[in-house]
């Protein structure tokens, strides 16, 4: 009666802890152990908590290896795997890598990390192009709105993604405006191919440039002469200065 009972004990008490907040569990990368908190790692990644949950080599064991990672990556990432708080910063060196592994595991804290980071960056299309690659949703949007409002100083650079039906479908209603011509009368849904995007962005160089060419000229308006264009809108109109008058908007044809 009394060796049936000491052997279920032993077997508990040799039985490692599966998840704890103390450090009970290795990674191992590139031959170097790494000490990690089990309860913590499958918080932060659904990824490692499938590799636990699932009893597989990795939970009996007690160490998870990471075949063909870079253990320099890992350091780099492993505050988030591993503290409550990380109180690591994001820079711009370390945030291609943070991104990867964040997508890759799961991570979500540290791609929120990252994200918040991003926002006090500038926009470009590449910074627009790399949060639709790593599915960063509000910084999409804030690259979307900020390239919107300045279409012009982004269109050569938009043949990177005109391809993309969904960005485009909210940046076509300013690609017109920026050519000179009205709203395509229902929204465009669809990208085009690289190789045509060249001739809307000279369409919308020719615009800026003929509007670059009015603004200053002296013309005569409604009877009046002495008459200057003070800016050209997004539909060729233009707001002319009409000596005694003051700003006054005419059509094309109208000066």
């Amino acid at each position: 009666g009394g060796t049936s009972m000491e052997v279920p004990e032993a077997a508990a008490r040799n039985k490692r802890r599966r998840y704890s907040i103390e450090a009970d569990l290795q990674v191992k990368v590139e031959g170097e152990l790494f000490p990690v908190r089990s309860l913590l790692l499958m918080l932060a990644s659904p990824v490692f908590g499938r590799m636990l949950e699932l009893d597989m080599r990795e939970s009996q064991e007690g160490r998870i290896e990471l075949p063909g990672k870079s253990k320099e990556e890992f350091k780099q990432v492993l505050p988030w795997l591993n503290d409550l708080e990380p109180k690591v910063a994001v820079t711009v060196e370390t945030l291609p890598v943070l991104l990867r592994w964040a997508r890759e595991y799961e991570i979500e804290r540290l791609t929120t990390t990252c994200e918040r980071f991003l926002s006090g960056v500038e926009v470009s299309v590449p910074e627009l192009k790399l949060a639709l690659d790593f599915g960063l949703k509000e910084r999409t949007e804030q690259c979307l709105s900020a390239i919107s409002s300045n279409i012009g100083r982004h269109i050569g650079e938009l043949q990177q993604i005109c391809c993309h039906g969904e960005v485009m479908r909210h940046l076509w209603p300013s690609v017109f405006a920026a050519a000179g011509l009205s709203d395509p009368s229902k929204t465009l849904q669809a990208g085009v191919s690289a190789e045509i995007w060249p001739l809307i962005r000279a369409a919308v160089a020719h615009k800026s440039a003929l509007s670059e060419s009015y603004v200053g000229q002296d013309v005569h308006f409604d009877g009046y002469s002495g008459c200057k264009i003070k800016r050209v809108l997004d539909d060729m109109s233009v707001e002319i200065h009409v000596p005694g008058v003051g700003l006054c908007t005419a059509q094309p044809g109208e000066w």
